[in-house]
């Protein structure tokens, strides 16, 4: 009796589990479903309806975002980053610009998607990470994008107009073409994929000469196909172009082999002019570093990213890191990538990014930087 007292529970706890399964199953597909809908309306930008379709989507923890960037206006803060739906993969293969605003650098407010892929064939696949400029009362969007497969690692970048950052006037051209003689694609070296690298611009001007710099993340021609990574740059007399395509601003290599350089790409490039001299900063992954130079990065953690610094006394370069400082400090122990500088309204350094393993924005004060010696330093809670 006992037996078949057990052999009855057993069976009624297999029934009762694979109800549950069937529950679970079901409850996954139908959120599945509710999300794939809800960034559906999120894309559709309406509104009434857009913010709502944020909000449940962060809820149910159906989007990732990354690659922020925040410029002030008045007493708000505007904060841009590049969203996707959750079972998008790779996470970059459609992204799109979402728009955030707050008063305090604490309280952040969506507004809308700025930009999405539309119909213009150079932009119809993706749109990648850039910077926004305040310019003669208007408001500069510089970006990056690609188009749809098989195209869709050919990045160019682009150029929007807004008199109120809300509504923007795309520019149909791409404000810059590569010059193959200077620049060129590279290859990864765990795949057989060629990548245009044309991304992440970020504008500086130049008062002196009256002329605006654009950086930019690419690769130069003349060198290793593997590690050929550097910052581009253009010039134009006026913000919204033409832009006249120079030289990289910077290519690190290989101790004096000039055509082995030490990073496969150099991203989220930023240029901060401080006590009359200029700072270049990129962000870079431990595992794009060429093996020939990783041995003097030992002291890292290869899986992880940092962020790096080189120095120069003019804006054209010479641009050389500082010899005590390989990294920034600090910046491999946050666990954010693309990190950003930012002073806010009263003039305190903050670092911003974004994490991998959350695919969520670092947007706040959470990363105060002193900056009393010759480089940044990144401040880690709790530990500084």
């Amino acid at each position: 009796m006992y037996i078949n007292s057990l052999k009855l529970v057993s069976s009624a706890l297999k029934i009762k589990c694979k109800i549950s399964n069937i529950h679970k199953k079901i409850k996954n597909k139908l959120r599945y479903q509710l999300g794939i809908l809800l960034y559906e309306i999120l894309l559709q930008n309406q509104r009434y309806t857009v913010i709502l379709a944020y909000f449940l989507l962060c809820k149910l923890k159906m989007i990732r975002t990354w690659d922020p960037w925040i410029m002030k206006k008045g007493n708000e803060y505007h904060a841009f980053c590049l969203a996707s739906f959750i079972t998008e993969e790779p996470f970059w293969m459609t992204g799109v610009i979402l728009h955030l605003v707050s008063k305090d650098l604490e309280k952040w407010s969506f507004t809308d998607v700025t930009m999405q892929p539309d119909d213009c064939q150079w932009r119809n696949g993706r749109i990648l990470a850039g910077s926004c400029v305040e310019e003669n009362n208007k408001f500069y969007l510089f970006y990056s994008a690609s188009p749809q497969k098989p195209n869709i690692l050919i990045e160019s970048i682009g150029m929007a107009v807004s008199d109120d950052l809300r509504t923007w006037q795309q520019q149909p051209d791409v404000l810059i073409v590569l010059d193959y003689k200077i620049y060129a694609n590279s290859q990864r070296t765990d795949t057989i994929y060629e990548h245009c690298q044309c991304r992440d611009p970020y504008l500086v001007k130049c008062d002196v000469k009256n002329q605006y710099y654009l950086i930019f993340s690419t690769a130069i021609s003349d060198a290793h196909h593997h590690f050929r990574g550097c910052i581009g740059l253009a010039v134009s007399q006026s913000i919204d172009g033409p832009y006249q395509l120079l030289k990289p601003l910077l290519f690190p290599h290989v101790n004096d082999e000039t055509n082995n350089g030490i990073f496969y790409e150099l991203e989220r490039p930023q240029l901060i002019i401080k006590n009359g001299k200029y700072y270049l900063f990129f962000s870079a992954w431990g595992h794009t570093i060429n093996p020939k130079a990783s041995e003097n990065y030992s002291e890292l953690n290869l899986d992880k990213s940092a962020l790096y610094c080189y120095v120069s006394d003019s804006l054209d370069g010479l641009y050389k890191p500082v010899p005590e400082f390989k990294i920034v400090p600090g910046s491999e122990k946050t666990g954010m990538y693309g990190t950003n500088f930012l002073q806010d309204e009263d003039g305190e350094w903050f670092a911003y990014g974004w994490y991998l393993e959350t695919f969520t924005c670092e947007i706040g004060r959470k990363f105060p930087v002193i900056w009393d010696t010759e480089i940044p330093r990144i401040l880690i809670p709790n530990q500084d």
